[in-house]
């Protein structure tokens, strides 16, 4: 017999007590925290965007500000560096393109501004290379000690065509502007050059002066050993005042490679600006003094004609015509130099003392007329000085000096044994020869 079937007992359920937590407020502690961080992230976030948001409009500002109308626009170059006016650039090298600049695109006038230096580049060249060619080859001018001063500023002035190309590349949009050696280097050459060409126009003028005033003594005072010295110390003094910005200079702060944000303020107003007017003013005063001194040599000539015979005329004429022809080569010289450079040094020193900020092109057009005076010196010889004209065509025409002075007329040849004398202050008889 089957025993009887357990019966299931079921026991109230009852509920069960929350159990409690061996940390009860170790949750909270931590979501409390948790929190805060969101709170502080949070923070963060508004913070960082609120940077981000004055960053880009500061961007804003200064590019609508670089591009902006001729009155108030801050950067004359071509390539502008917005970044650069928020923040001063290290030691550390930072391209446009590193900081997701791009470059200014080359319009029509500045391919044209190019184009102009181009045609400036090939005339420096080529005329200050027929200088250096015809004295060097050609007897007569090689034998006068002031032509030596004139091969000296020739090339002075071929250096400066050496180094254009080079500045040239600056401006074309590359990134060779952010690199110190390169960028001083610019500067190095393009001053070296200049100061040499300047010193040498003052040599000049102190040479025109010790020949005209004191012919006599011309040759006792003015030796190609006195000569050679003077064009040696105009170098070294050049290297010298170029190797300067070397060391002092403020590339750390510098926004661009230009003139007045590399330089230093005091090496423009301390060196380069009383350099030029020094030597303005002293090329002015020697000047004014050959003039007054030839005037009177002339007054005195024209009293002595009426008691002098026609052959002793003629003789004093051609000794005196190669003076006056020097005197105007060097005033034009001066001339151009003043006329090509002082715009030039006007604008850089304006722009320097935050007086005023000149536009793109007004920059460009002063310093294309400043290196245009190089291309200039080699068309003044040949225009007023018949002597550099022979040699010129000589030069051109690939003949030797001997043919060229068979093929030259007996007045001719003896204009210039006239002009060389006369230009060394020698004044030998030259007696002209009786007409058949």
């Amino acid at each position: 017999m089957e025993p009887p079937a357990k019966r299931k007992q079921t026991t109230p359920t009852v509920p069960a007590e929350p159990q409690l937590d061996p940390i009860p407020n170790l949750a909270e502690v931590l979501g409390q925290k948790a929190h805060s961080s969101d709170v502080e992230s949070h923070g963060h976030q508004i913070l960082s965007h609120w940077l981000r948001v004055r960053f880009v409009f500061s961007v804003v500002c200064a590019m609508a500000f670089s591009s902006g109308s001729s009155s108030s626009a801050w950067d004359y170059r071509s390539t502008p560096e917005p970044l650069g006016l928020l923040w001063p650039r290290q030691n550390a090298t930072v391209t446009p393109t590193e900081l997701g600049i791009q470059t200014t695109t080359l319009g029509a006038g500045h391919f044209l501004w190019l184009a102009i230096n181009a045609l400036l580049f090939a005339l420096i060249l080529g005329g200050n290379v027929l200088t250096i060619v015809a004295v060097r080859t050609c007897r007569h001018l090689r034998s006068v000690i002031s032509n030596l001063f004139i091969l000296s500023l020739a090339v002075s002035d071929f250096c400066v065509g050496l180094a254009l190309p080079y500045h040239l590349v600056f401006y074309m949009g590359s990134d060779i502007g952010a690199m110190r050696a390169p960028c001083l280097l610019r500067f190095f050459l393009l001053i070296c050059a200049c100061c040499v060409s300047m010193l040498t126009l003052i040599s000049i003028a102190v040479d025109r002066y010790i020949a005209v005033v004191y012919a006599l003594h011309y040759r006792r005072y003015m030796t190609r050993r006195v000569a050679y010295s003077i064009i040696i110390s105009n170098w070294c003094l050049g290297a010298l005042v170029a190797l300067l910005p070397v060391f002092w200079n403020r590339w750390p702060e510098a926004h661009a490679c230009e003139f007045d944000e590399v330089l230093s303020p005091g090496y423009i107003a301390g060196v380069i600006t009383p350099g030029f007017v020094i030597i303005w003013i002293c090329m002015l005063l020697v000047y004014w003094r050959i003039m007054r001194e030839a005037s009177k040599q002339a007054q005195r000539l024209r009293q002595s004609v009426v008691y002098s015979t026609d052959e002793a005329t003629t003789m004093r004429s051609l000794l005196l015509h190669p003076d006056w022809k020097s005197v105007q080569i060097v005033v034009f010289i001066m001339g151009c130099f003043t006329l090509c450079w002082l715009p030039y040094f006007c604008v850089a020193i304006a722009q320097l003392f935050s007086i005023c900020r000149s536009s793109s092109m007004i920059y460009k057009t002063t310093f294309s007329l400043a290196i245009a005076n190089s291309a200039l010196n080699p068309i003044i010889y040949s225009w007023k000085n018949s002597g550099f004209r022979r040699a010129f065509a000589q030069t051109l025409c690939c003949r030797s000096a001997r043919q060229c002075e068979d093929q030259l007329p007996a007045d001719s040849k003896h204009r210039m044994e006239a002009a060389t004398s006369s230009s060394t202050g020698y004044q030998q008889e030259i007696k002209p020869k009786a007409t058949q």
